[in-house]
């Protein structure tokens, strides 16, 4: 620690600056030491800053330095592996869930409300606006005379049975390629700024997310609010209680993502308690907010919502997934965990993830050898057993994700219908850790080029899976969509 602070007076750098010297200071950023070169390097950044004053955060994030680019890069290739064959199955909708959400979207033009709340209605309105937009437009084309040059380009622009399918799942698939944003934010706000483009990765090629973004469905969409509130959190609670009501607002369990703002508002901060819940309850109110405000008619057709004799109830959704014996959930935990979770989200993001969380082991088991503490004594110190100020590492954040994401996945698995688009909710704080732990692992490699090695290795398996996922959608039956859970096929004809 000396021999940091000395280097650090070297580079006229305050000790806010200073990253963890150790390797026993695992929970914050992946660094086991900063050496003089970096020093100066993020002295010239802080210069650079300095001297331009009229720069935005927003303007910052994309300009004046590489990374900017790599998150970029990130998102386009998100983008662009979404988007191919992004009208797979025409003129056949083989999944369920498509048609009922394109219907409710449309039926807004003559009801704003959709009479039924097995799905709360935020999705609707935005595909609803979308579609609005999409029609001005081709109008628009049509009073300039280029209908027939449209037309014969793109012939599905004027073919209203399937048009609609295609724009919400452009939609679906430009929301979840964008989603890497607010992840990529969050996860460099709360670790390290390589941990969040590792993170921004994993989400980019994680096989599940690739394969259901193909569709105008709104687990995706949820995904995309619930990372901006986890982003939002780090500084307002009001604007991260708004966007947690809008995630909910878009399907009912994206509220569960409100388990890690609560408790990361409770642990962090030199405020005194009383502020610190005053944040919660801040973020509860505008979580209630942001809930109306994309599903107004939960209040104004309460007695609709409230319903547990049908579909058209929310509460008869709660009650539908079903409960499976407690024995039986910790089977299913354990499944999720070996099996679906590793598939859906990648192998090689999951095998970091689990070399990480053992190397922090192995750490807090020598540190307390060393010290002659127990074990969970040293765990707590090392996690920030106190409140710490917000200038220092948030050194609790690792083990709380870890907490999170345990507990989120194992409710999640005592649902007797839990397939896997139900554990979307868990994604943030799986990629949050897969980046913090791949960055211990890369920050060992001090040539680029050594550390591209690595990381393209450990996206491979996810890359492939993705590629097979969009191939089986490309040449698939009702039979391969979900695992077989969806029996029947609409066919939609000119």
């Amino acid at each position: 620690m000396r021999k940091c602070q000395k280097m650090l007076r070297v580079a006229n750098l305050p000790l806010s600056k200073m990253m963890p010297c150790t390797l026993t200071d695992w929970s914050f950023g992946g660094s086991t030491f900063m050496n003089l070169r970096k020093l100066f390097d993020a002295q010239k950044e802080i210069a650079e800053r300095q001297s331009s004053p009229t720069k935005t955060r927003f303007a910052e994030f994309f300009y004046g330095h590489r990374h900017g680019a790599y998150i970029l890069l990130i998102v386009i290739i998100a983008l662009v592996i979404r988007l191919v064959a992004i009208d797979h199955g025409f003129p056949y909708i083989y999944h369920a869930d498509e048609p009922a959400v394109i219907r409710s979207a449309l039926g807004i033009r003559f009801d704003p409300n959709p009479h039924h709340f097995d799905w709360s209605h935020l999705y609707f309105y935005l595909n609803y606006f979308v579609y609005m937009v999409f029609a001005k437009l081709r109008d628009l084309a049509t009073l300039a005379g280029l209908k027939a040059w449209v037309g014969s380009i793109a012939p599905i622009i004027y073919n209203d049975n399937l048009i609609f399918y295609l724009l919400s799942r452009v939609f679906s698939a430009t929301l979840g390629a964008f989603t890497i944003i607010p992840l990529y934010l969050w996860v460099k706000k709360l670790v390290s700024r390589n941990a969040g483009l590792l993170a921004s990765a994993f989400l980019a090629l994680a096989p599940f997310h690739v394969r259901h973004s193909h569709y105008a469905l709104i687990d995706v969409p949820m995904l995309f609010f619930l990372s901006w509130s986890l982003f939002f959190s780090t500084f307002s609670p009001i604007l991260a209680g708004l966007f947690l009501g809008f995630s909910a607002s878009t399907k009912y369990n994206g509220i569960l993502g409100g388990l890690f703002m609560a408790l990361f508002y409770l642990l962090r901060g030199s405020k005194p308690l009383i502020q610190r819940a005053l944040d919660v309850v801040k973020l509860g109110i505008f979580t209630v907010i942001g809930f109306f405000i994309g599903t107004p008619y939960a209040l104004l057709d309460y007695k609709t919502f409230i319903r547990t004799d049908g579909p058209q109830g929310a509460l008869w959704q709660f009650t539908n997934v079903g409960k499976v014996p407690f024995l039986e959930q910790i089977e299913k935990f354990v499944s999720a965990l070996s099996t679906k979770l590793p598939n859906d989200l990648g192998y090689g993001a999951w095998l970091i993830l689990l070399a990480g969380l053992a190397v922090a082991g192995a750490s807090i088991v020598a540190r307390s050898k060393a010290t002659k503490q127990s074990i969970i004594l040293t765990c707590l110190q090392r996690i920030g057993y106190k409140p710490i100020d917000d200038s220092t590492p948030l050194r609790f954040v690792i083990p709380l994700a870890v907490g999170v994401f345990l507990a989120l996945t194992f409710y999640i698995s005592g649902l007797e219908k839990n397939r896997s688009h139900y554990y979307m909710v868990v994604y943030p704080y799986f990629f949050l850790l897969a980046g913090w732990a791949f960055s211990l692992v890369i920050y060992k490699f001090k040539k680029p080029f050594h550390k591209i090695i690595p990381i393209l290795i450990v996206l491979l398996p996810s890359l492939i899976m993705s590629v097979s996922n969009i191939v089986s959608l490309v040449n698939k039956t009702s039979s391969t969509i979900y695992g077989g859970d969806v029996q029947e096929n609409v066919r939609i004809t000119p």
